[in-house]
């Protein structure tokens, strides 16, 4: 505990109940961060927990600091239905665009491992940008980095199936598109892609002009080759070169 950062008129919060490693609130003083910290409400996950899901309001209704572990963000993009993904790690947040009038009522999150969150009230979180600089300044950096990120990003387009795709192979691009890398495992497993949570069968039926058979069927297709691993919710890709082999022209 770090309980001499502040007097005793004041809540004493252990470590893993502290604001402290919060990106955007690094400058301020520790009275301040603990006073903060006292009047957010706090809340754990375990893994694979949806904090919240698309549909359900803005979020948690406040601002949410991710104070251990990590979430997932989601939301629908485009009118193809493709989902967006951004990982959020402890000392970010998320939520805070309200603020600002933005909507996110198509965002949903689930937690990617145990998660402490911390919520703080939107008008409390309006406050504090209006009197601390240094949240703001540090908010619109944080802003910067993920905007030039996504320009970097449409230079690396999406695993695209061809127009004479049949479904199965509309379904073995897309996932490839939602794939991401995964390292080498301590007990022996082989780098490879991971899915980290499968769409239903029907959403990507929905989303790719198919049905949910077909769906079902090209994902026991891959899992019975070997080319692919079900591990809930996810899917392990194993062997991405022969997944991308069974799209057209390759």
């Amino acid at each position: 505990m770090q309980q001499d950062a502040f007097s005793g008129t004041y809540p004493a919060m252990d470590v893993a109940r502290s604001l402290k490693n919060i990106h955007v609130l690094n400058a301020l003083a520790p009275r301040e961060i603990a006073l903060l910290g006292a009047e957010c409400e706090w809340r754990s996950y375990a893994r694979d927990d949806i904090i919240f899901s698309a549909g359900h309001g803005d979020g948690l209704g406040g601002v949410m600091f991710v104070v251990t572990g990590s979430v997932r963000l989601a939301r629908s993009s485009g009118p193809s239905g493709r989902v967006a993904f951004l990982d959020v790690e402890a000392g970010g947040q998320f939520g805070e665009m309200s603020v600002f009038g933005v909507s996110e009522t198509d965002l949903s999150a689930v937690a990617r491992e145990a998660t402490e969150i911390a919520i703080m009230p939107e008008e409390r979180f309006t406050e504090l940008l209006a009197r601390e600089e240094s949240v703001s300044r540090m908010l619109l950096c944080q802003y910067a980095r993920l905007l030039r990120k996504g320009i970097e990003a449409v230079a690396t387009p999406a695993v695209e199936a061809p127009q004479n795709a049949t479904g199965a192979q509309r379904v073995y691009a897309e996932l490839l598109s939602l794939a991401e890398p995964r390292p080498a495992g301590e007990n022996g497993t082989e780098e490879g892609l991971f899915v980290p949570r499968l769409p239903r069968h029907r959403e990507l039926a929905m989303r790719l002009s198919t049905s949910e058979e077909v769906v079902a069927g090209a994902i026991a297709d891959i899992v019975k080759r070997g080319i692919a691993l079900r591990d809930y919710p996810g899917l392990i890709i194993k062997a991405p070169a022969a997944l991308q082999a069974l799209l057209p022209g390759e």
